[in-house]
Protein backbone atom coordinates (compact mmCIF):
# COMPACT_ATOMS: atom_id res chain seq x y z
CA UNK A 1 0.00 0.00 0.00
CA UNK A 2 1.33 3.45 -1.26
CA UNK A 3 1.93 6.16 1.23
CA UNK A 4 -1.13 8.53 1.87
CA UNK A 5 -3.39 5.66 1.36
CA UNK A 6 -6.10 6.94 4.12
CA UNK A 7 -5.85 10.29 2.53
CA UNK A 8 -7.30 8.96 -0.74
CA UNK A 9 -9.92 7.67 1.23
CA UNK A 10 -10.61 10.44 3.34
CA UNK A 11 -11.18 12.51 -0.45
CA UNK A 12 -14.10 10.48 0.04
CA UNK A 13 -14.04 6.66 -0.31
CA UNK A 14 -11.78 7.18 -3.29
CA UNK A 15 -10.19 3.66 -4.32
CA UNK A 16 -7.07 3.08 -2.44
CA UNK A 17 -6.05 -0.32 -3.69
CA UNK A 18 -8.34 -3.20 -4.49
CA UNK A 19 -8.32 -6.24 -1.83
CA UNK A 20 -9.83 -9.56 -0.93
CA UNK A 21 -11.55 -10.26 -4.78
CA UNK A 22 -9.46 -8.93 -7.68
CA UNK A 23 -12.14 -10.16 -10.70
CA UNK A 24 -11.13 -10.08 -14.75
CA UNK A 25 -10.19 -6.70 -15.87
CA UNK A 26 -13.55 -4.98 -17.10
CA UNK A 27 -13.89 -4.46 -20.68
CA UNK A 28 -14.33 -0.46 -21.60
CA UNK A 29 -17.74 -0.99 -22.09
CA UNK A 30 -18.91 -2.09 -18.67
CA UNK A 31 -18.52 0.33 -16.00
CA UNK A 32 -16.71 -1.40 -12.84
CA UNK A 33 -19.21 -2.63 -10.04
CA UNK A 34 -17.62 -1.86 -6.19
CA UNK A 35 -19.26 -3.98 -3.73
CA UNK A 36 -18.35 -3.13 -0.20
CA UNK A 37 -15.94 -4.73 1.79
CA UNK A 38 -16.36 -8.02 3.88
CA UNK A 39 -14.26 -7.94 6.81
CA UNK A 40 -13.54 -11.22 8.23
CA UNK A 41 -11.80 -11.52 11.70
CA UNK A 42 -8.61 -13.52 11.93
CA UNK A 43 -9.40 -15.55 14.97
CA UNK A 44 -6.01 -14.99 16.76
CA UNK A 45 -6.26 -10.80 16.02
CA UNK A 46 -3.81 -8.69 18.23
CA UNK A 47 -5.66 -5.87 18.54
CA UNK A 48 -8.94 -5.85 19.42
CA UNK A 49 -11.63 -3.66 18.78
CA UNK A 50 -11.72 0.18 19.95
CA UNK A 51 -14.37 2.76 20.33
CA UNK A 52 -14.13 6.41 19.91
CA UNK A 53 -17.35 8.90 20.45
CA UNK A 54 -15.84 12.46 19.45
CA UNK A 55 -17.52 15.28 17.24
CA UNK A 56 -20.82 13.76 16.20
CA UNK A 57 -19.06 10.17 14.94
CA UNK A 58 -18.78 7.28 16.19
CA UNK A 59 -14.88 5.55 15.65
CA UNK A 60 -14.84 1.84 15.65
CA UNK A 61 -11.40 0.60 14.79
CA UNK A 62 -9.38 -2.21 14.52
CA UNK A 63 -6.38 -0.46 14.02
CA UNK A 64 -3.87 0.37 17.42
CA UNK A 65 -4.64 2.99 19.98
CA UNK A 66 -2.44 5.48 18.66
CA UNK A 67 -3.50 5.70 14.95
CA UNK A 68 -7.53 5.53 16.28
CA UNK A 69 -6.65 8.60 17.99
CA UNK A 70 -4.48 10.41 15.57
CA UNK A 71 -7.28 9.49 12.66
CA UNK A 72 -10.04 10.69 14.68
CA UNK A 73 -8.08 13.94 15.51
CA UNK A 74 -7.32 14.64 11.63
CA UNK A 75 -11.04 13.34 10.81
CA UNK A 76 -12.53 16.19 13.30
CA UNK A 77 -9.57 18.58 12.69
CA UNK A 78 -10.51 18.60 8.53
CA UNK A 79 -14.29 18.59 9.29
CA UNK A 80 -13.34 22.32 10.78
CA UNK A 81 -11.67 23.51 7.47
CA UNK A 82 -14.96 22.53 5.94
CA UNK A 83 -16.85 25.49 8.16
CA UNK A 84 -14.13 27.67 7.75
CA UNK A 85 -15.01 28.04 3.92
CA UNK A 86 -19.67 27.20 4.22
CA UNK A 87 -20.93 28.63 7.21
CA UNK A 88 -22.19 26.15 9.78
CA UNK A 89 -26.49 26.72 8.57
CA UNK A 90 -25.37 25.53 5.02
CA UNK A 91 -24.32 22.38 6.04
CA UNK A 92 -26.68 19.43 6.94
CA UNK A 93 -27.52 19.08 10.26
CA UNK A 94 -27.81 15.76 11.26
CA UNK A 95 -28.34 14.19 14.95
CA UNK A 96 -27.54 10.44 14.08
CA UNK A 97 -23.89 10.28 14.79
CA UNK A 98 -21.81 9.34 11.81
CA UNK A 99 -20.33 6.15 11.67
CA UNK A 100 -16.35 5.20 10.86
CA UNK A 101 -14.93 1.90 10.78
CA UNK A 102 -11.31 1.45 10.62
CA UNK A 103 -9.53 -1.79 9.98
CA UNK A 104 -5.75 -2.52 9.34
CA UNK A 105 -3.94 -5.54 8.53
CA UNK A 106 -4.62 -8.46 10.62
CA UNK A 107 -8.40 -7.63 9.54
CA UNK A 108 -8.84 -9.39 6.17
CA UNK A 109 -10.92 -8.70 3.83
CA UNK A 110 -12.54 -11.85 1.73
CA UNK A 111 -16.06 -12.92 -0.37
CA UNK A 112 -17.86 -15.15 0.51
CA UNK A 113 -18.54 -18.59 -0.96
CA UNK A 114 -22.02 -17.14 -2.26
CA UNK A 115 -20.62 -14.10 -3.56
CA UNK A 116 -18.05 -15.85 -5.16
CA UNK A 117 -20.32 -18.86 -6.88
CA UNK A 118 -22.98 -15.83 -7.95
CA UNK A 119 -19.68 -14.20 -9.67
CA UNK A 120 -19.03 -17.15 -10.98
CA UNK A 121 -22.26 -17.84 -12.65
CA UNK A 122 -22.41 -20.86 -10.76
CA UNK A 123 -19.86 -22.43 -13.52
CA UNK A 124 -16.51 -22.22 -14.35
CA UNK A 125 -16.35 -21.79 -18.01
CA UNK A 126 -18.27 -18.29 -17.58
CA UNK A 127 -21.52 -16.88 -16.94
CA UNK A 128 -24.75 -18.71 -16.75
CA UNK A 129 -25.62 -17.56 -20.52
CA UNK A 130 -22.35 -18.61 -21.96
CA UNK A 131 -21.37 -14.85 -21.96
CA UNK A 132 -18.68 -13.38 -19.70
CA UNK A 133 -18.82 -14.06 -16.19
CA UNK A 134 -20.76 -11.52 -14.10
CA UNK A 135 -17.61 -11.22 -12.45
CA UNK A 136 -16.16 -9.37 -15.03
CA UNK A 137 -15.97 -5.25 -13.74
CA UNK A 138 -16.57 -6.34 -9.89
CA UNK A 139 -14.08 -4.89 -7.21
CA UNK A 140 -13.89 -5.19 -3.63
CA UNK A 141 -13.43 -1.30 -2.46
CA UNK A 142 -11.08 -1.20 0.56
CA UNK A 143 -13.12 2.15 1.51
CA UNK A 144 -16.22 3.55 0.90
CA UNK A 145 -18.89 5.95 2.18
CA UNK A 146 -22.39 4.99 2.52
CA UNK A 147 -25.06 7.25 3.23
CA UNK A 148 -28.90 6.76 4.59
CA UNK A 149 -31.96 9.22 4.88
CA UNK A 150 -30.80 10.29 8.12
CA UNK A 151 -27.14 9.59 8.71
CA UNK A 152 -23.91 7.98 6.88
CA UNK A 153 -21.11 5.53 7.33
CA UNK A 154 -17.67 5.05 6.00
CA UNK A 155 -15.04 2.64 5.98
CA UNK A 156 -11.78 2.29 5.76
CA UNK A 157 -8.48 0.76 5.56
CA UNK A 158 -5.35 2.14 6.80
CA UNK A 159 -1.47 0.81 6.35
CA UNK A 160 -0.26 2.07 9.89
CA UNK A 161 3.03 1.69 8.86
CA UNK A 162 2.69 4.52 6.48
CA UNK A 163 -0.34 6.58 7.43
CA UNK A 164 0.39 10.08 8.75
CA UNK A 165 -2.68 12.26 10.30
CA UNK A 166 -1.79 15.12 8.68
CA UNK A 167 -1.80 14.17 5.05
CA UNK A 168 -6.11 13.42 5.81
CA UNK A 169 -8.60 15.96 3.39
CA UNK A 170 -12.19 15.70 3.00
CA UNK A 171 -12.87 15.17 -0.53
CA UNK A 172 -15.33 16.85 -2.76
CA UNK A 173 -18.43 14.15 -2.61
CA UNK A 174 -18.47 14.39 1.20
CA UNK A 175 -18.58 18.53 1.23
CA UNK A 176 -21.18 17.77 -1.68
CA UNK A 177 -22.85 15.38 0.69
CA UNK A 178 -23.05 17.88 3.46
CA UNK A 179 -24.71 20.48 1.18
CA UNK A 180 -27.10 18.30 -0.91
CA UNK A 181 -28.73 17.43 2.74
CA UNK A 182 -29.18 20.54 3.93
CA UNK A 183 -32.35 21.71 4.93
CA UNK A 184 -33.86 23.90 3.00
CA UNK A 185 -32.20 22.81 -0.12
CA UNK A 186 -29.87 24.83 -0.92
CA UNK A 187 -29.44 25.67 -4.63
CA UNK A 188 -27.91 24.11 -7.46
CA UNK A 189 -25.36 27.21 -8.47
CA UNK A 190 -24.40 27.04 -4.87
CA UNK A 191 -23.36 23.16 -4.46
CA UNK A 192 -22.57 22.80 -7.78
CA UNK A 193 -20.01 26.16 -7.34
CA UNK A 194 -18.36 24.75 -3.47
CA UNK A 195 -18.01 21.37 -4.83
CA UNK A 196 -15.88 22.19 -7.98
CA UNK A 197 -14.11 24.61 -5.73
CA UNK A 198 -13.13 22.32 -3.32
CA UNK A 199 -11.55 20.14 -5.65
CA UNK A 200 -8.84 22.44 -6.37
CA UNK A 201 -8.38 23.75 -3.03
CA UNK A 202 -5.34 22.39 -1.07
CA UNK A 203 -5.71 22.05 2.49
CA UNK A 204 -1.84 20.47 3.18
CA UNK A 205 -0.69 24.05 2.63
CA UNK A 206 -1.17 26.44 5.27
CA UNK A 207 -3.72 28.34 5.77
CA UNK A 208 -6.50 27.01 2.77
CA UNK A 209 -4.53 27.61 -0.43
CA UNK A 210 -7.03 27.55 -3.82
CA UNK A 211 -5.40 26.31 -6.75
CA UNK A 212 -5.74 28.18 -10.03
CA UNK A 213 -9.42 28.34 -11.61
CA UNK A 214 -9.57 25.60 -14.69
CA UNK A 215 -12.18 27.98 -16.78
CA UNK A 216 -13.74 25.33 -19.20
CA UNK A 217 -10.87 23.47 -19.93
CA UNK A 218 -6.97 23.36 -19.35
CA UNK A 219 -5.73 25.05 -22.75
CA UNK A 220 -9.01 28.18 -22.56
CA UNK A 221 -7.38 28.57 -18.56
CA UNK A 222 -3.55 29.20 -20.05
CA UNK A 223 -4.76 31.32 -22.56
CA UNK A 224 -6.70 33.77 -20.94
CA UNK A 225 -3.72 33.72 -17.97
CA UNK A 226 -1.18 34.58 -20.70
CA UNK A 227 -3.53 37.06 -22.51
CA UNK A 228 -6.08 38.74 -19.54
CA UNK A 229 -7.71 40.46 -22.50
CA UNK A 230 -8.60 37.97 -24.62
CA UNK A 231 -12.25 37.32 -25.49
CA UNK A 232 -14.22 34.80 -22.80
CA UNK A 233 -17.98 34.42 -22.91
CA UNK A 234 -19.88 34.62 -18.64
CA UNK A 235 -23.57 33.59 -18.79
CA UNK A 236 -26.26 36.22 -17.78
CA UNK A 237 -26.76 36.56 -13.91
CA UNK A 238 -30.48 35.23 -14.47
CA UNK A 239 -29.34 31.98 -16.18
CA UNK A 240 -26.31 31.58 -13.30
CA UNK A 241 -28.97 31.24 -10.48
CA UNK A 242 -31.88 29.61 -13.06
CA UNK A 243 -33.46 27.01 -11.23
CA UNK A 244 -35.57 23.50 -12.40
CA UNK A 245 -36.99 23.74 -15.95
CA UNK A 246 -34.86 27.03 -16.73
CA UNK A 247 -31.67 24.64 -15.81
CA UNK A 248 -33.49 21.75 -17.49
CA UNK A 249 -33.58 24.37 -21.24
CA UNK A 250 -29.90 25.38 -20.31
CA UNK A 251 -28.41 21.00 -20.50
CA UNK A 252 -29.51 21.51 -24.42
CA UNK A 253 -26.63 23.47 -25.16
CA UNK A 254 -23.32 21.61 -23.88
CA UNK A 255 -21.14 24.66 -24.39
CA UNK A 256 -23.40 26.81 -22.19
CA UNK A 257 -23.23 23.92 -19.56
CA UNK A 258 -19.94 23.82 -19.58
CA UNK A 259 -19.70 27.95 -18.96
CA UNK A 260 -22.15 27.55 -16.35
CA UNK A 261 -20.18 25.27 -14.34
CA UNK A 262 -16.79 27.23 -14.61
CA UNK A 263 -18.55 30.35 -13.73
CA UNK A 264 -20.76 28.92 -10.63
CA UNK A 265 -16.56 27.84 -9.15
CA UNK A 266 -15.76 31.46 -10.31
CA UNK A 267 -18.88 33.15 -8.43
CA UNK A 268 -17.48 31.14 -5.42
CA UNK A 269 -14.52 32.19 -5.30
CA UNK A 270 -15.03 35.45 -6.38
CA UNK A 271 -16.56 35.92 -3.22
CA UNK A 272 -14.16 34.01 -0.89
CA UNK A 273 -11.27 36.40 -2.09
CA UNK A 274 -13.08 39.68 -2.69
CA UNK A 275 -13.37 40.16 1.35
CA UNK A 276 -15.23 39.97 4.52
CA UNK A 277 -18.14 42.37 3.00
CA UNK A 278 -18.60 40.14 -0.40
CA UNK A 279 -18.70 37.03 1.83
CA UNK A 280 -21.36 38.18 3.96
CA UNK A 281 -22.84 39.46 0.76
CA UNK A 282 -22.37 35.91 -0.33
CA UNK A 283 -23.76 33.69 1.96
CA UNK A 284 -27.25 36.27 2.71
CA UNK A 285 -27.78 36.00 -1.02
CA UNK A 286 -27.39 32.46 -0.60
CA UNK A 287 -29.78 32.19 2.43
CA UNK A 288 -32.80 33.91 0.08
CA UNK A 289 -31.81 31.37 -2.54
CA UNK A 290 -32.47 28.35 -0.37
CA UNK A 291 -35.62 29.80 0.68
CA UNK A 292 -37.15 30.72 -3.16
CA UNK A 293 -36.22 32.37 -6.15
CA UNK A 294 -34.18 34.89 -6.66
CA UNK A 295 -34.49 37.66 -8.50
CA UNK A 296 -31.98 41.27 -9.03
CA UNK A 297 -33.79 42.97 -6.50
CA UNK A 298 -32.77 40.47 -4.20
CA UNK A 299 -29.20 40.41 -5.53
CA UNK A 300 -28.58 43.97 -5.55
CA UNK A 301 -30.09 44.26 -1.79
CA UNK A 302 -27.31 41.83 -1.18
CA UNK A 303 -24.27 43.20 -2.80
CA UNK A 304 -25.10 46.52 -3.73
CA UNK A 305 -24.86 46.95 -7.26
CA UNK A 306 -27.26 44.66 -10.48
CA UNK A 307 -26.70 41.50 -12.34
CA UNK A 308 -25.27 43.10 -15.14
CA UNK A 309 -22.54 44.88 -12.43
CA UNK A 310 -21.80 41.20 -11.54
CA UNK A 311 -21.03 40.08 -14.80
CA UNK A 312 -19.21 42.69 -15.55
CA UNK A 313 -16.92 41.89 -12.05
CA UNK A 314 -16.25 37.95 -12.40
CA UNK A 315 -15.41 39.03 -16.00
CA UNK A 316 -12.35 41.12 -14.64
CA UNK A 317 -11.67 38.60 -11.97
CA UNK A 318 -11.41 35.77 -14.17
CA UNK A 319 -7.80 36.40 -15.73
CA UNK A 320 -6.52 36.55 -11.82
CA UNK A 321 -8.16 33.35 -10.99
CA UNK A 322 -6.94 30.72 -13.64
CA UNK A 323 -3.30 32.37 -12.86
CA UNK A 324 -3.43 32.96 -8.95
CA UNK A 325 -3.58 30.79 -5.60
CA UNK A 326 -4.92 32.89 -3.50
CA UNK A 327 -4.84 31.88 0.37
CA UNK A 328 -7.86 31.92 2.64
CA UNK A 329 -7.37 32.41 6.01
CA UNK A 330 -9.63 30.09 8.44
CA UNK A 331 -9.65 32.35 11.30
CA UNK A 332 -9.99 30.79 14.89
CA UNK A 333 -11.23 27.23 14.76
CA UNK A 334 -12.94 26.14 18.32
CA UNK A 335 -10.74 23.55 19.98
CA UNK A 336 -11.23 19.39 18.88
CA UNK A 337 -13.21 17.42 21.46
CA UNK A 338 -11.09 15.48 23.92
CA UNK A 339 -10.68 12.00 22.18
CA UNK A 340 -10.89 9.30 24.17
CA UNK A 341 -10.46 6.09 23.11
CA UNK A 342 -11.25 2.53 24.83
CA UNK A 343 -11.91 -0.75 23.86
CA UNK A 344 -15.39 -1.56 22.29
CA UNK A 345 -18.10 -3.10 24.24
CA UNK A 346 -20.05 -5.83 22.74
CA UNK A 347 -22.73 -3.05 21.82
CA UNK A 348 -20.42 -0.56 20.49
CA UNK A 349 -19.15 -3.56 18.33
CA UNK A 350 -22.31 -4.45 17.00
CA UNK A 351 -24.13 -1.28 16.47
CA UNK A 352 -21.55 0.58 14.57
CA UNK A 353 -20.11 -2.44 12.60
CA UNK A 354 -23.81 -3.66 12.20
CA UNK A 355 -24.66 0.17 10.57
CA UNK A 356 -22.47 0.08 8.28
CA UNK A 357 -22.71 -3.26 6.90
CA UNK A 358 -26.79 -3.25 7.05
CA UNK A 359 -26.22 0.66 4.47
CA UNK A 360 -23.73 -2.31 2.48
CA UNK A 361 -27.17 -3.80 1.49
CA UNK A 362 -28.93 -1.08 -0.45
CA UNK A 363 -25.14 -0.49 -2.01
CA UNK A 364 -25.46 -3.93 -3.61
CA UNK A 365 -29.31 -3.87 -3.82
CA UNK A 366 -28.79 -1.09 -6.62
CA UNK A 367 -25.37 -2.48 -8.41
CA UNK A 368 -25.75 -6.51 -8.32
CA UNK A 369 -28.69 -7.25 -6.28
CA UNK A 370 -27.68 -11.44 -7.21
CA UNK A 371 -25.28 -11.02 -3.99
CA UNK A 372 -27.22 -8.98 -2.01
CA UNK A 373 -28.25 -12.02 0.03
CA UNK A 374 -24.75 -12.18 1.94
CA UNK A 375 -24.35 -9.26 2.74
CA UNK A 376 -28.03 -9.41 4.61
CA UNK A 377 -26.66 -12.41 6.34
CA UNK A 378 -23.63 -10.35 7.31
CA UNK A 379 -25.85 -7.47 8.68
CA UNK A 380 -28.04 -9.85 10.75
CA UNK A 381 -25.39 -11.93 11.94
CA UNK A 382 -23.42 -8.44 13.69
CA UNK A 383 -26.45 -7.17 14.75
CA UNK A 384 -27.94 -10.33 16.71
CA UNK A 385 -24.84 -11.16 18.17
CA UNK A 386 -25.12 -8.27 20.87
CA UNK A 387 -29.23 -8.77 20.72
CA UNK A 388 -29.35 -12.34 21.33
CA UNK A 389 -26.49 -11.49 24.55
CA UNK A 390 -29.24 -9.74 25.67
CA UNK A 391 -28.61 -6.02 24.70
CA UNK A 392 -31.66 -3.71 23.98
CA UNK A 393 -30.15 -0.78 23.65
CA UNK A 394 -33.26 1.55 21.32
CA UNK A 395 -30.22 2.08 18.81
CA UNK A 396 -29.03 -1.77 18.07
CA UNK A 397 -33.08 -2.74 18.21
CA UNK A 398 -33.58 0.41 15.57
CA UNK A 399 -30.60 -0.62 12.88
CA UNK A 400 -31.91 -4.18 13.58
CA UNK A 401 -35.71 -2.68 12.77
CA UNK A 402 -34.11 -0.83 9.55
CA UNK A 403 -32.16 -3.86 8.53
CA UNK A 404 -35.11 -6.38 7.63
CA UNK A 405 -36.48 -3.05 5.90
CA UNK A 406 -33.48 -2.46 3.80
CA UNK A 407 -33.51 -6.30 3.53
CA UNK A 408 -36.83 -6.84 2.45
CA UNK A 409 -38.94 -8.42 5.11
CA UNK A 410 -41.27 -5.57 6.64
CA UNK A 411 -43.35 -7.77 8.70
CA UNK A 412 -40.13 -8.73 10.67
CA UNK A 413 -39.25 -4.95 11.29
CA UNK A 414 -42.12 -3.85 13.56
CA UNK A 415 -41.01 -6.32 16.26
CA UNK A 416 -37.22 -4.12 16.92
CA UNK A 417 -38.47 -0.78 15.83
CA UNK A 418 -41.40 -0.35 18.44
CA UNK A 419 -39.23 -0.72 21.12
CA UNK A 420 -36.81 1.47 19.89
CA UNK A 421 -38.83 4.03 19.34
CA UNK A 422 -40.42 3.64 22.61
CA UNK A 423 -37.00 4.26 24.10
CA UNK A 424 -36.97 7.38 22.27
CA UNK A 425 -34.25 6.49 19.75
CA UNK A 426 -32.54 9.08 17.77
CA UNK A 427 -33.20 8.03 14.30
CA UNK A 428 -35.50 9.73 12.03
CA UNK A 429 -35.99 6.72 9.63
CA UNK A 430 -36.88 4.86 12.66
CA UNK A 431 -39.88 6.60 13.52
CA UNK A 432 -41.27 7.28 10.05
CA UNK A 433 -40.64 3.22 8.98
CA UNK A 434 -42.56 2.51 12.09
CA UNK A 435 -45.49 4.81 11.00
CA UNK A 436 -45.81 3.62 7.78
CA UNK A 437 -46.01 0.20 8.90
CA UNK A 438 -48.44 1.12 11.27
CA UNK A 439 -50.65 3.51 8.66
CA UNK A 440 -50.39 0.19 6.14
CA UNK A 441 -51.87 -2.10 9.05
CA UNK A 442 -54.60 0.74 9.34
CA UNK A 443 -55.57 0.62 6.42
CA UNK A 444 -54.92 -3.18 5.02
CA UNK A 445 -58.71 -3.75 3.30
CA UNK A 446 -60.12 -1.45 3.19
CA UNK A 447 -60.96 0.77 0.56
CA UNK A 448 -58.96 3.77 -0.49
CA UNK A 449 -61.89 6.82 0.00
CA UNK A 450 -62.07 5.36 3.51
CA UNK A 451 -62.00 8.02 6.23
CA UNK A 452 -60.41 6.73 9.93
CA UNK A 453 -60.95 8.35 13.32
CA UNK A 454 -58.43 10.07 14.94
CA UNK A 455 -58.13 7.53 17.99
CA UNK A 456 -57.49 4.64 14.40
CA UNK A 457 -54.59 7.42 13.51
CA UNK A 458 -53.14 8.30 16.47
CA UNK A 459 -50.95 5.36 16.49
CA UNK A 460 -49.54 6.94 12.84
CA UNK A 461 -49.17 10.89 14.07
CA UNK A 462 -47.28 10.41 16.91
CA UNK A 463 -44.46 8.81 15.78
CA UNK A 464 -44.16 11.11 12.49
CA UNK A 465 -44.40 14.07 15.06
CA UNK A 466 -41.58 13.03 17.50
CA UNK A 467 -39.58 12.73 14.11
CA UNK A 468 -40.38 16.47 13.29
CA UNK A 469 -38.43 17.46 16.68
CA UNK A 470 -35.02 15.29 15.38
CA UNK A 471 -32.80 16.38 12.02
CA UNK A 472 -32.74 15.77 9.23
CA UNK A 473 -35.90 16.69 8.60
CA UNK A 474 -37.23 13.97 5.72
CA UNK A 475 -39.57 15.06 3.03
CA UNK A 476 -41.13 11.26 3.42
CA UNK A 477 -41.97 12.17 6.83
CA UNK A 478 -43.88 15.36 6.04
CA UNK A 479 -45.71 13.51 3.02
CA UNK A 480 -47.13 10.56 4.76
CA UNK A 481 -48.00 12.85 7.88
CA UNK A 482 -50.21 14.80 5.68
CA UNK A 483 -51.55 11.45 3.62
CA UNK A 484 -52.58 10.24 6.96
CA UNK A 485 -54.26 13.69 7.74
CA UNK A 486 -56.18 13.71 4.40
CA UNK A 487 -57.52 10.51 5.69
CA UNK A 488 -58.54 11.45 8.56
CA UNK A 489 -62.07 12.05 9.86
CA UNK A 490 -61.03 14.97 12.22
CA UNK A 491 -59.28 18.50 11.37
CA UNK A 492 -55.64 19.77 12.54
CA UNK A 493 -55.32 22.00 14.94
CA UNK A 494 -53.55 25.15 14.43
CA UNK A 495 -50.14 23.23 14.99
CA UNK A 496 -50.64 20.47 12.93
CA UNK A 497 -51.75 22.59 10.14
CA UNK A 498 -48.38 24.84 10.94
CA UNK A 499 -46.73 21.57 10.76
CA UNK A 500 -48.30 20.27 6.97
CA UNK A 501 -47.59 23.76 5.82
CA UNK A 502 -44.13 23.27 7.13
CA UNK A 503 -43.52 20.82 5.07
CA UNK A 504 -43.53 22.59 1.74
CA UNK A 505 -41.51 25.16 3.03
CA UNK A 506 -38.96 22.91 3.98
CA UNK A 507 -38.93 20.98 0.53
CA UNK A 508 -40.12 22.95 -2.01
CA UNK A 509 -38.12 20.71 -4.80
CA UNK A 510 -40.09 18.05 -3.37
CA UNK A 511 -43.82 17.89 -5.79
CA UNK A 512 -44.31 14.71 -3.30
CA UNK A 513 -44.53 16.63 -0.45
CA UNK A 514 -46.62 19.60 -1.63
CA UNK A 515 -49.61 17.41 -3.21
CA UNK A 516 -49.68 15.10 -0.04
CA UNK A 517 -50.06 18.77 1.79
CA UNK A 518 -52.14 20.94 -0.40
CA UNK A 519 -54.42 17.72 -0.62
CA UNK A 520 -54.42 17.28 3.42
CA UNK A 521 -55.53 21.23 3.64
CA UNK A 522 -57.95 21.29 0.98
CA UNK A 523 -59.79 17.76 2.24
CA UNK A 524 -60.29 20.26 6.14
CA UNK A 525 -61.21 23.31 4.34
CA UNK A 526 -57.58 25.18 3.55
CA UNK A 527 -58.45 25.55 0.09
CA UNK A 528 -56.27 29.18 0.04
CA UNK A 529 -53.47 27.53 1.81
CA UNK A 530 -53.48 24.80 -0.42
CA UNK A 531 -53.24 26.50 -3.27
CA UNK A 532 -50.23 28.70 -2.28
CA UNK A 533 -48.88 25.58 -1.68
CA UNK A 534 -49.29 23.86 -5.39
CA UNK A 535 -48.19 27.37 -6.64
CA UNK A 536 -44.91 27.65 -4.61
CA UNK A 537 -43.66 24.17 -5.95
CA UNK A 538 -40.49 24.06 -7.47
CA UNK A 539 -40.25 20.65 -8.06
CA UNK A 540 -41.48 18.33 -11.37
CA UNK A 541 -43.63 15.64 -9.84
CA UNK A 542 -41.94 12.34 -10.00
CA UNK A 543 -44.50 9.99 -11.80
CA UNK A 544 -47.57 10.05 -13.66
CA UNK A 545 -49.33 9.27 -10.45
CA UNK A 546 -48.43 12.34 -8.80
CA UNK A 547 -48.52 14.52 -12.02
CA UNK A 548 -52.68 13.38 -12.68
CA UNK A 549 -53.33 14.25 -8.97
CA UNK A 550 -51.86 17.62 -8.76
CA UNK A 551 -53.59 18.84 -12.25
CA UNK A 552 -56.89 17.33 -10.55
CA UNK A 553 -56.73 19.64 -7.33
CA UNK A 554 -55.72 22.38 -9.20
CA UNK A 555 -58.64 22.08 -11.10
CA UNK A 556 -60.95 21.74 -7.99
CA UNK A 557 -59.31 24.54 -6.19
CA UNK A 558 -59.86 26.70 -8.81
CA UNK A 559 -63.68 25.67 -9.19
CA UNK A 560 -64.91 26.46 -5.70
Amino acid sequence: MKRRAATKFLRLAQHTAWLGLSATAASAAAPVVELPPMMVEESNASVPWLYVNAGGTEFLSRCSSGTTSEFAEAWLTKLQLVRALVPEEFLARIDVPAVFVLYGQDVRQTVSVEIQRELQGGSAGGGRNGGAPPSAGVNIAPSMRLADRDMHASIAYIDETQFDGANLSVSPSHVRFLLDRRVPELPAWLTEGVERAWRRTDFLLAPITLQPLVWIELGESEALAGDPARPRALLPANELFATGAERALQSRHPRRLQIRAAQQDLFFRWALVSGEATRAAFWKFAAQAAAGPVNEERFEASFGFDFAELRDRLSDYLPRAVREEPRIQPGPQPPIPLIEVARATPNQIARVRGEWERLAIGHVQRRMPEVREPYIAQARRTLRRAYDAGDRDPRLLATMGLCEIDAGNPAGAREFLEPAVAGGVVRPRAYYELARLRFAAVQHGEPATKMFSFTALAPVFLPLQRALTQAPPLPEVFALLAEAWARCETSPNTAEFAELQEGSRLFTQHATVAYAGALALARHGKRPEAAAILNACAGEPPDDETQAGMTRLRAELANP
